[in-house]
């Protein structure tokens, strides 16, 4: 059993105890006093307020719910007894990215099986953590929460660490004790009076027993194994008399060697070089620490085979990691190229909006190729880091000063917006339309040179000035501008109207849209009217709103055409003259298109070879069948008008 696995092993129970052991989360007060009554009831107290005490693993695990349950908090559970969540509760998984993504890498690292040997990768990812935090001036809930997350983990994964190696000294030292009694017991074999076969079998039982204890503090690895050698080779002369044992005990050694060697040899033939490496270290170590002597027409050809198939890997590992520097060379260099570009971009400092967003994107993407180069030797990926939080924060602090110059700024031209809305409203209250007609077209030119508004600032004004914008045309081209006061309330009345329809429902049917729309043209007609020119611009200005409703809903377009059209004759109904433009528009579309089959008719009587192979008859053909549809829709409406007429 390899004792770094050993170690491993015991360090992830103890996490997981930990976990399980652990107090929920509550007021320091209410912690305190319940933390009194746990001790009193389950055991010792201990030096953390927030740890629970050591105790068989039922009774913990029974006084740990009872405590949740009394004292409140998120039960906190291990890998193991986690449970599934439901598909009720899961939430759909998304995918991450920049902090979010580095922090979850670290999580899983630390929490996998085999953290241990991936304690590189770990401090990697720390370093690229602390780098992105330093630089960031992100203050959403999201970054908070990954910025928490990651420094509880960090304690955690600290814990792990200190744990790991404090186990591994405590068992190292206890190996040592175990050796060091083993060692006493074969010297003692010397001096007993016993029959040399019996000595013998005792000393095997010693040498099992010293191969299977583990490690020892790597200060007295040296001294230990030559104390055991030096004591095994007394013995060994000690019985040097009886000959067949010694050779015994050789045989028993060259066979373990060979099997060493074709291990080893097997090790050339395994693609992952690292790997392949930390397993030769164990095979030395196994050659050099657990195995004893094989005679000497044996010593000299078992070593040199070992060190032919120990070579093979020597070399690999060094082309792979001459490679790997070569890579590691390279990733520098394009690393310190894309941050040479970033210091480019905050050299020139926009003087507008858009060139600000334009090289916001640009830095972004510089951002993103740099964090995207991989493997770099720890002293250079540390400067880089350095490098690139230096121009981030230089990127960073130019674009801030500019925003604040241009809150200022945009304060101004809220401000002008806002002055040019009252007035052209005040034009309207007062009834001064005619006399006002170029103030309202410098008032538009005004509104298109004031600076950069942010979009949902600028909308909102928008939103407030066009309707303002076309009631006055309204007015000007219906020649409202003499109306009374009563016919100036109805106008007012029908233009609020129209503003405020919309079509709220969320299911629907084409019957619904139809009814809905229908009722509400009923519910206009029911308004009083004015003169003829205002009730025709009002009218167009109802039925382009309902055209814009019909365009954003779920519908057939087919459809949308239909409901467009009865519409809009529901709304001629009160207007003869309206109504018999669009009639005479209709009748002299269905004669257009007459006129045009009867041409097409004519030109078939041309072609000798009437059969459908014909591609000229077929194209022909299909002219007259499309034009004929055409005729046919437009009729049916002509039907439409002619009954609600």
């Amino acid at each position: 059993m390899k004792d770094s696995d050993s170690i491993s092993k015991k360090s992830s129970s103890d996490s997981e105890n930990l976990v399980n052991n652990t107090v929920p989360e509550m007021p320091k007060d209410k912690r305190t006093k319940a933390y009194k009554e746990w001790v009193k009831k389950y055991g010792q107290k201990t030096s953390d307020s927030n740890e629970i005490p050591e105790m068989p693993k039922d009774k913990r695990t029974k006084a740990y719910k009872e405590w949740v349950k009394q004292y409140g908090g998120q039960e906190v559970t291990s890998d193991k007894s986690e449970k599934k969540p439901s598909k009720k509760d899961s939430k759909p998984k998304t995918k991450k990215s920049g902090l979010d993504k580095l922090v979850s890498d670290f999580i899983e690292k630390i929490e996998s099986d085999d953290w241990f040997n991936k304690r590189k990768d770990i401090e990697e990812l720390r370093s690229k953590i602390n780098s992105t935090l330093k630089s960031s001036e992100s203050d959403t809930d999201e970054f908070k929460k990954s910025k928490s997350l990651f420094f509880q983990t960090l304690k955690t994964y600290s814990f792990k660490k200190k744990r790991y190696f404090k186990d591994l000294s405590s068992n190292q030292k206890e190996n040592l004790e175990k050796r060091q009694e083993l060692i006493e017991k074969i010297k003692n074999l010397i001096i007993v009076d016993e029959n040399p076969n019996k000595l013998y079998s005792k000393f095997k039982v010693l040498k099992e027993q010293w191969h299977n204890t583990g490690q020892v503090p790597i200060t007295e690895r040296n001294n230990i194994w030559e104390t055991y050698r030096h004591h095994v080779s007394k013995f060994y002369d000690f019985l040097h008399l009886n000959r067949d044992l010694r050779e015994l005990d050789f045989k028993h050694n060259y066979e373990e060697k060979v099997k060493i060697i074709e291990r080893a040899e097997q090790l050339d033939k395994i693609d992952d070089i690292v790997k392949a490496s930390r397993d030769l270290n164990d095979l030395h170590r196994l050659w050099k620490n657990e195995l004893g002597p094989v005679s000497r027409e044996h010593s000299d050809d078992l070593w040199k085979r070992f060190q032919a198939a120990s070579q093979k890997i020597h070399s690999k590992r060094q082309n792979f990691q001459k490679e790997i520097s070569n890579i590691q060379q390279e990733n520098f260099k394009k690393k310190e190229e894309v941050i040479f570009r970033m210091r480019d971009l905050v050299k020139s400092v926009p003087n507008s909006h858009s060139d600000w967003q334009n090289k916001i994107k640009e830095f972004d993407k510089l951002k993103n190729e740099f964090q995207s180069i991989k493997n770099l030797q720890r002293n250079k990926n540390k400067k880089c880091w350095n490098d690139f939080r230096v121009v981030t924060k230089e990127f960073n602090t130019s674009k801030n000063n500019f925003y604040k110059n241009q809150k200022k700024e945009l304060k101004k031209s809220i401000e002008m917006k806002k002055a040019l809305i009252m007035e052209i409203q005040k034009i309207i209250e007062e009834n001064k339309i005619a006399e006002n007609s170029s103030r309202v077209k410098a008032i538009q030119e005004e509104w298109k040179k004031i600076g950069y508004l942010p979009r949902k600032i600028s909308n909102s004004l928008w939103d407030e000035f066009r309707p303002l914008i076309n009631r006055f045309y309204d007015i000007l081209k219906s020649g409202a501008i003499n109306l009374s006061q009563e016919e100036q309330k109805t106008y007012d009345d029908k233009t609020k109207f129209i503003d405020k329809l919309k079509f709220s429902k969320k299911k629907y049917s084409v019957d619904d849209v139809d009814e809905f729309f229908k009722s509400t043209i009923s519910e206009w007609n029911s308004l009083d009217s004015i003169n003829l020119n205002s009730n025709n611009i009002l009218n167009n200005n109802l039925n382009k709103k309902i055209n814009s409703i019909l365009k954003s809903l779920d519908l057939k377009n087919d459809e949308k055409d239909n409901l467009s059209f009865e519409l809009e004759i529901e709304l001629l109904k009160n207007n003869s003259d309206e109504m018999n433009k669009k009639l005479q528009f209709i009748k002299r579309k269905i004669s257009e298109l007459e006129d045009e089959s009867n041409q097409f008719q004519n030109n078939l009587e041309f072609f000798s070879d009437s059969s459908s192979d014909n591609p000229l008859f077929k194209n022909v053909s299909t002219k007259i069948n499309t034009i004929n549809n055409k005729i046919e829709f437009w009729r049916k409406r002509l039907n439409k008008i002619e009954k609600n007429s």
